[in-house]
């Protein structure tokens, strides 16, 4: 077989048998045309042009700059001139274009003494002021006209004489560094900008070393493409007050961001220890504004929580802490007895859902951290998560099914600014528009699913009306009086939000201005492209009067074919004229009334509405009648103003945009018929099964627009009342034809027959998901948690001594797994499963390992050998094979590989000496009933006197992390002792590792966290999430 990029030349884009390089490429490129490549070899890097008028001149019209935070009162107020204007304008700029500060919070369901310990830890290393080197992030200076602009103030610009002055100030700088030595320009905005962006990243900057740290900052730049490196003093982290548990602050923001902390030699300690804690489940590195909608759904232990879109996972942790904790009881040992008396298990649950199985892939093993049985993942588009609650309770008091729903929609995203650059060049006002139904859709039926009394969180990380204000406003007035808003502000000490919005203007961009029609635009009217143009058109010109019809024919006809090209360029050059206000950086206006504020966006190529009677016909399926501000009565009654509105500039974070609604009556008969309906259009009725993608095809439904279609919607109603209720003759399907036909009866009834035949189906995932259902690379129909034969059971109870008590009906497996794991299961998520929730949505994962089919049989007869991750919910029901070692013992056994007998004290040899070869429990003495602490570790007992420690590496760093919370440390010369003897140890166990030659999967179970999971994570999914979780916040 010849090797790739060998033969295969023109597969792999190069020669010579080179595998195909982006950066050799670039390098070739470089070479032909003479021109030097930087390859940033000295470390550096280069951000996106932080400007976009499109973005500014939108939200300047739109409002988002006319209030500011008076410091007096401390509450937002209008600002009163233009100057207050421009003041709030530079000061959300200079936020959105500097560095977003790390932060994270302490899992506030660790034990007390852990939790102590963290925090003791943590000030250690935050608690006080450190001075490292930061590499400043580059700024790409203005170029051409614009430059002109910067520097002279031309048009009245409130901002240009500063700007100017600091031009000035920047040359007077340069000329009087000593040697004469001058910076390129670059250099010199980076390095003058030391101060603000010290102030900017929370880092303490005397004003007296300006000039010493511009001096520094040049004689450490790696020439005028390298890198700005200044000594900065880091000051403390800042303690994040709404995070907190009784009295305790949990939350924390640092005064750099997650590269500086990732990169920093002098922060690598630091660095470290975060990841420690985080995989070990301590410590959840997480945004700021990330930890809001949580907080503001105020989920209490013992609770039914829904989050409708879970992925990647920060939030659903900290719900799950709230909710899923250990009771009082159980915390002191009370609930740990053998006898099984008390409570062992978390009574509360959370269901993570997320549209695409691969995400909800990456949140199980961000949920694995917190080794809960309490959560139940599953993928399924979040427009039609099941309803589980009885035919009978729809319109009652009965009605929904959690106490707590989190909806975290899908959204532009242009709150993220400052960790996603790439919103800069991309962003534009269509995409919030077409987000806005199913934003809508997914929010209706999380308030569907909301019990009556209970909260939902409606939340989005971006700062557009559209999606915020205007969803929230129509769910109100859809909801006919059954959501109430309220204000979460009295209870959360710290935080510093706007008010929501009673009214905005709506805009529309045109779908020929976006960047990229204009860059095709660009490159089909170059002076080269319109050359050749011109004489593609005179040789067609020349071949159609010379043609056989004669030569007057051909010549009208190609007069008539040239004057409808004119119009149509003359249409193009309408459409793609250059705006005066849109250049980079963008120039905010001299004065900030509407007028102004229209004039620039329309000549960007937005179209603005007064109402919905000026839309466009042709435009209404974009804007929509529920994006338009409510009325004034209306604006009286939803109250509005309670949303919380968090801009980057007001406490050093990203955007978000949070209500909180309270469900007070069942929801009415129109808005459930809103729900079904904006459900099934989204999907067009052609995209729900594959069976439906068939009956499509074959009626030549090819456009997905169109939710009017009779077989798309016959087809979205059957799987939309299949996933929703439980019988046949539900009411819900009626509601839905009923809306579609207009009143038509025949329709409901014929579908209500169709029903009465069809079974029960699941409820659809997202589009990506059924895209890799569909290329076959996922299938998840054989997944679903089943009963555990009963003849397994004997051998198991006889071998660990497994009491009466031990609750055998809370033990599942997966039906694709023959058996091999046995997963323990909350009883609340038990309760879940035998109410049918399997039938109607793919489940990803739930429960912890208990038991794992062993084979190892030269070994042991053993047919199941105990699992660490649920090791707590079986120890207190075991009478055998279960050990109690003091602390120098425990701490013998926390070890990688074989660990001889010799290693341990002589009584806990003879405990050793009279187990037989096979799985068994070393608990630390004084907590063997402290299931919340869990202080167990599972042991393999060998037939050549050593023992293995089947503990994953990450959680033996948090089994000493209790240790040391405890106050359990190891003496300095024990740890040295201990590394001297490694070589003895492992030549003690050759011999046993040798017999395990044969046995590949087993020895990858021993003491390593790559251990193969049998509950549908692939290999390729766990690098992506192994990637990715250094990253995510």
């Amino acid at each position: 077989m010849a090797r790739r990029g060998g033969k295969n030349k023109g597969n792999n884009g190069g020669g010579g048998g080179k595998k195909w390089s982006r950066k050799r490429k670039a390098e070739e490129r470089s070479a032909k045309t003479g021109k030097e490549r930087n390859n940033n070899n000295g470390g550096g890097y280069s951000t996106t042009q932080s400007s976009n008028a499109k973005f500014e001149a939108y939200y300047s019209l739109v409002g988002l700059h006319n209030t500011r935070y008076d410091e007096e009162s401390e509450k937002f107020v209008p600002c009163a001139s233009d100057e207050e204007k421009h003041a709030e304008r530079d000061r959300f700029m200079t936020a959105c274009t500097g560095i977003l500060p790390a932060s994270f919070r302490v899992d506030r369901s660790l034990d007390e003494e852990t939790q102590k310990n963290v925090l003791e830890e943590l000030r250690k290393f935050v608690g006080k002021e450190m001075e490292v080197e930061i590499e400043l992030p580059r700024r790409t200076p203005a170029f051409g006209g614009m430059k002109n602009i910067l520097e002279k103030g031309a048009n009245g610009d409130a901002g240009g004489e500063e700007k100017a002055d600091n031009v000035k100030q920047d040359k007077k700088d340069e000329e009087e560094q000593d040697g004469g030595e001058k910076m390129a320009k670059s250099g010199d905005q980076k390095a003058d900008g030391v101060k603000d962006e010290a102030k900017q990243n929370g880092c303490a900057v005397d004003s007296s070393d300006a000039t010493t740290n511009n001096e520094e900052a040049a004689s450490i730049t790696n020439g005028d493409n390298g890198p700005t490196l200044v000594k900065r003093t880091i000051a403390p982290a800042k303690p994040i007050p709404f995070i907190c548990s009784n009295s305790t602050v949990l939350g924390f923001q640092l005064s750099f961001d997650r590269r500086t902390l990732r990169r920093n030699k002098s922060l690598e300690p630091l660095h470290n220890w975060m990841k420690i804690q985080s995989d070990c489940g301590h410590i959840t590195r997480q945004e700021t504004v990330s930890m809001i909608p949580p907080v503001v759904l105020d989920v209490k232990e013992g609770m039914s929580v829904l989050d409708m879109c879970a992925a990647p996972g920060s939030k659903t942790c900290q719900l799950l802490e709230n909710v899923a904790g250990f009771g009082t009881s159980s915390a002191a040992g009370e609930g740990g007895s053998k006898d099984g008396s008390g409570e062992l298990e978390p009574t509360g649950y959370v269901v993570a859902n997320d549209a695409d199985p691969k995400r909800a892939y990456m949140l199980v093993h961000q949920l694995r951290r917190m080794n809960s049985p309490s959560v139940f993942v599953t993928s399924c588009d979040g427009q039609y998560f099941p309803i589980l609650d009885q035919k009978a309770d729809k319109g009652t008091v009965r009605e929904g099914t959690f106490d707590r729903v989190l909806c975290d929609v899908p959204c532009s995203g242009d709150g993220t600014v400052r960790k996603n650059p790439g919103i800069w060049r991309h962003w534009n006002q269509l995409g919030s528009l077409a987000l806005h139904p199913l934003q809508l859709s997914i929010a209706l039926r999380g308030a569907r699913l909301t019990k009556v009394g209970g909260y939902m969180v409606y939340s989005t990380c971006s700062m557009n009306p559209m999606e915020n204000e205007s969803v929230v406003a129509e769910l109100l007035r859809v909801g006919e009086g059954a959501l109430a808003l309220e204000d979460p502000r009295g209870r959360m000490e710290g935080l510093v939000a706007r008010p929501g919005w009673a009214s905005w203007k709506v805009l529309r961009e045109s779908k020929y201005r976006t960047r990229k029609k204009m860059k095709d635009w660009r490159k089909k009217n170059n002076s080269k492209m319109l050359a050749r143009k011109k004489e593609w058109e005179e040789k067609r010109r020349k071949e159609m009067t010379e043609g056989h019809y004669g030569p007057a024919v051909n010549e009208e006809k190609a007069d008539e074919k040239k004057d409808d090209d004119g119009k149509k360029e003359e249409e193009e050059e309408e459409k793609f004229v250059p705006s005066p206000f849109d250049t980079i950086p963008y120039i905010p206006p001299a004065t900030w009334d509407d007028a102004a504020l229209s004039e620039r966006t329309t000549s960007l190529g937005f179209a603005e509405y007064s109402s919905y009677d000026e839309v466009e016909q042709e435009w209404r399926r974009r804007v929509r009648l529920s994006c338009f501000p409510p009325t004034e009565e209306e604006a009286k009654k939803f109250e509005l103003e309670k949303c919380l509105r968090c801009l980057p500039q007001d406490m050093d974070t990203g955007g978000f945009f949070v209500a909180l609604l309270k469900k007070v009556k069942p929801l009415s008969k129109n808005a459930t018929q809103r729900m079904e309906a904006l459900a099934k259009e989204s999907r067009g009725g052609g995209e729900v099964d594959a069976h439906v993608n068939k009956k499509a095809a074959n009626n030549g439904e090819n456009n997905t627009k169109s939710p009017n279609g009779e077989e798309e919607s016959e087809d979205a109603t059957m799987i939309e009342s299949s996933a929703a209720e439980d019988k046949p003759d539900s009411k819900e399907p009626t509601d839905a034809n009923v809306s579609d036909d207009k009143g038509d009866s025949k329709p409901t009834e014929e579908t209500k027959e169709e029903e009465e035949e069809e079974p029960v189906q699941k409820a659809p995932q997202g589009k990506v998901g059924m895209y890799h259902q569909h290329q076959k690379k996922n299938d998840l129909s054989k997944e679903d948690f089943m009963a555990v034969d009963p003849s397994i059971w004997p051998p198991i109870v006889e071998e660990f001594g497994l009491a009466p008590s031990f609750p055998k009906e809370q033990f599942m497996v997966r039906a694709s797994g023959g058996a091999k794991i046995l997963y323990f299961i909350s009883k609340s998520i038990k309760d879940l499963i035998d109410f049918g929730i399997q039938d109607r949505v793919t489940v990803i994962n739930s429960g912890l390992k208990g038991f794992e089919r062993c084979s190892l049989k030269e070994q042991s007869d053993m047919s199941y050998r105990l699992a660490q991750e649920g090791i707590q919910y079986i120890v207190p029901h075991m009478t055998k094979r279960i050990l109690s070692a003091n602390v120098d013992d425990f701490h013998a056994c926390v070890k990688l590989g074989f660990i001889p007998f010799d290693a341990f004290s002589e009584e806990f040899q003879k405990g050793l000496e009279e187990l037989t070869p096979g799985s068994f429990i070393v608990a630390l003495e004084g907590y063997e009933k402290d299931v919340a602490k869990k202080m167990y570790l599972t042991m393999w007992r060998r037939t050549n006197r050593v023992v293995n420690c089947f503990v994953t590496k990450i959680e033996m760093e948090a089994v000493l992390s209790k240790m040391r919370a405890l106050g359990h440390v190891a003496k300095e010369e024990e740890k040295d002792g201990n590394t001297a003897n490694c070589e003895e140890k492992k030549s003690v166990g050759d011999s046993a590792e040798k017999e395990l030659a044969g046995d590949s999967s087993e020895k990858k179970s021993v003491g390593d966290s790559a251990e193969k999971e049998l509950d549908g994570d692939s290999a390729e999914t766990k690098s992506a999430v192994e990637d990715k979780m250094d990253t995510s916040s």
